[in-house]
């Protein structure tokens, strides 16, 4: 079949939103559309129009990623307080309810665990309290450890560090690096870990960390597989923040005090392999329900066959809530320090002391922005392209095919899928416990980060370890050919028939690529089940898992194009006259490891 064609009815509805856009945005005052005004910090707009606008756009990101929200983490009330909001605007829409029970939502099993105030550390005459002397992530169930006190050196450092087998057995105290970034920290793939077979490992930092909140995922019906193949997503190994250098059982954050108490010396006096008196390590935990949700609505297709048939466009709806390790930071400061320092937020791996050069950089930047907007302390991370911005885009998607004149043959299925950021939780739980049968869905939309893609953005780096970067016309996609070759054929297809076609970047989708972008994602739920599936994103930038991710920054017009591209793609798949071909290998097992 010649994918280059769009079907009369995808066409037309393409051309009467095209020339709709004009007269509603014509009405439509906002910011976002006109050139040199500085883009507030707050902002209400006003009502959304049928068409697909910049200025809907705007008014819905700078709800959804307001501080009120708190970074919609999930598992807490500010993520419930989230899909209330997206529950509203689908049922004023008219769709049809897609979760459980006939309602919008779609629960989940997930409890929180918290470490109980009767945890402690003792060492011979010394006893420490946990939120007082120390903090740590909770473990699944209480859980004591006894032995001798091992110094260990500075995390990271891979030329000073214990012997093989030195740390059995034992509790080993570490110093943070100077600056933090324990998380960037990586062995090389088969190198021995000197941690591994420590009882604990405990950390010591000048200030505590803020307790974080931990909800887990139970899924009871397929708790095994679903382990296994959550565990291959960066996103879950990164969830808790040391996980990196493994090891213990237990991952402690103490201070200087705790520590020069456990070595029987001054922290600063000791020498690695310096070994300590014994200590016991008692950790009570308490779990409590903790609600979680996604939100489904569907749009019934119009024929009578292939309505029972569904096109999935789905986002995450969740975000990183309020930071924990650093929670207050000067938000310019930072935002001008990552613009030339950690160009990748928090997806930079090497990130290196500035030149004098780059901080001179830094502090023009500083003050340029000190000029548009008040200086500020902030510890949000307000998420608005993470997924702020997939999250309006569906909404805006969904209001323009609802309100529309015409309608795609199959349903469409408009899903925020909560927990991405804890592992892919709602996406793997919908695809498992899914409401309509899974066999019917015929394809997957994906938008995850679609807010940036400017010039100045860095938005990854190719397999080679080149930066790529933004553009007027840029835009990522990731997946699109690995099910179906039809389906990557038309996107390329449709594009070529938008008013301003993109230039896909495929670098983020090639075999092998270190940062495995397609397994982080929700659309890596789909695939595992055999579903083509198509990725879209702007890419990465220096805002990425920061609290600077906020709705001043967003491209609005770009991201505008981008939802009409999705919203006229769907509307072809929708009118196929034969379900997208898959024709690429499927994964033997659902639960299979997930690699690019």
């Amino acid at each position: 079949m010649n994918h280059r064609f769009i079907p009369r009815a995808a066409a037309a509805l393409s051309v009467a939103l095209a020339l709709a856009a004009p007269a509603l945005s014509a009405q439509q005052k906002c910011p976002a559309v006109e050139p040199g005004v500085t883009m507030p910090l707050k902002y209400h707009g006003g009502p959304t129009v049928p068409a697909i606008t910049a200025c809907d756009l705007m008014t819905r990101l700078y709800i959804y990623s307001d501080d009120s929200l708190r970074g919609r983490e999930a598992g807490t009330p500010d993520a419930m307080h989230a899909t209330n909001y997206l529950e509203r605007q689908v049922r004023q829409l008219g769709l049809r309810p897609g979760g459980d029970h006939g309602t919008y939502f779609q629960n989940m099993d997930v409890t929180a665990r918290t470490v109980t105030p009767t945890s402690k550390i003792t060492t011979g005459s010394h006893t420490f309290h946990v939120n007082t002397d120390f903090v740590l992530s909770a473990p699944p169930a209480d859980h004591t450890v006894s032995g001798a006190v091992i110094f260990g050196g500075t995390l990271g450092d891979t030329t000073n560090e214990l012997a093989a087998g030195q740390a059995n057995g034992k509790i080993v105290v570490m110093m943070e690096p100077a600056g933090g970034g324990r998380g960037f920290f990586r062995r090389a793939p088969g190198s021995v870990n000197p941690l591994a077979g420590a009882e604990a490992i405990i950390t010591v930092a000048p200030i505590l960390p803020k307790p974080r909140f931990q909800p887990t995922l139970d899924d009871t019906v397929q708790n095994t597989g679903r382990t296994a193949y959550a565990a291959s997503h960066p996103t879950q190994a990164n969830a808790g923040g040391r996980g990196g250098f493994g090891g213990g059982g237990l991952n402690i954050t103490v201070t200087p005090r705790v520590a020069s108490a456990l070595l029987g010396k001054s922290v600063e006096s000791a020498a690695k392999g310096d070994v300590g008196p014994s200590a016991t390590i008692d950790i009570h935990v308490k779990s409590v329900a903790a609600p979680t949700r996604n939100v489904i609505a569907i749009l019934p297709g119009t024929d009578p066959k292939l309505s029972k048939e569904y096109i999935v466009i789905g986002a995450h709806a969740d975000h990183i809530g309020v930071s924990g390790a650093r929670p207050v930071v000067e938000h310019d400061s930072l935002k001008a320090y990552n613009e030339v320092a950690r160009v990748e937020g928090a997806d930079t791996r090497t990130a290196t002391t500035p030149t004098a050069e780059q901080w001179v950089r830094i502090n023009a930047i500083k003050d340029s922005l000190r000029k548009i907007y008040p200086a500020r302390l902030d510890s949000i991370n307000n998420g608005a392209d993470d997924d702020g911005s997939g999250s309006v885009s569906i909404l805006e998607i969904a209001q323009a095919f609802a309100q529309g004149h015409v309608k795609p043959k199959r349903s469409l299925i408009f899903i925020w899928q909560m927990g991405e950021e804890k592992g892919l939780w709602g996406s793997e739980w919908f695809t498992n416990h899914p409401t309509v049968p899974r066999d019917s869905i015929v394809a997957d939309l994906n938008l995850d980060m679609v807010g940036r893609g400017a010039p100045t953005d860095i938005t990854g780096k190719n397999k080679a370890g080149e930066e790529l970067s933004g553009a007027s016309n840029y835009l990522q996609l990731v997946g699109s050919r690995r099910l179906s070759t039809e389906l990557g054929d038309i996107a390329e297809s449709v594009d070529s028939s938008e008013p301003v076609p993109f230039k896909f970047d495929y670098s983020m989708d090639a075999n092998g690529h270190p940062q495995n972008i397609y397994c982080r994602s929700d659309h890596a739920n789909y695939a595992r089940y055999g579903i083509p599936v198509i990725f879209f994103t702007t890419g990465g930038h220096a805002d990425y898992h920061q609290v600077t991710d906020e709705p001043q920054y967003i491209q609005y017009e770009h991201m505008a194009r981008v939802d009409k591209l999705v919203f006229d793609i769907a509307m072809h798949v929708g009118d196929l006259d034969h379900r997208v071909v898959v024709d690429k290998e499927k994964p033997d097992s659902p639960f299979a490891r997930c690699q690019q």
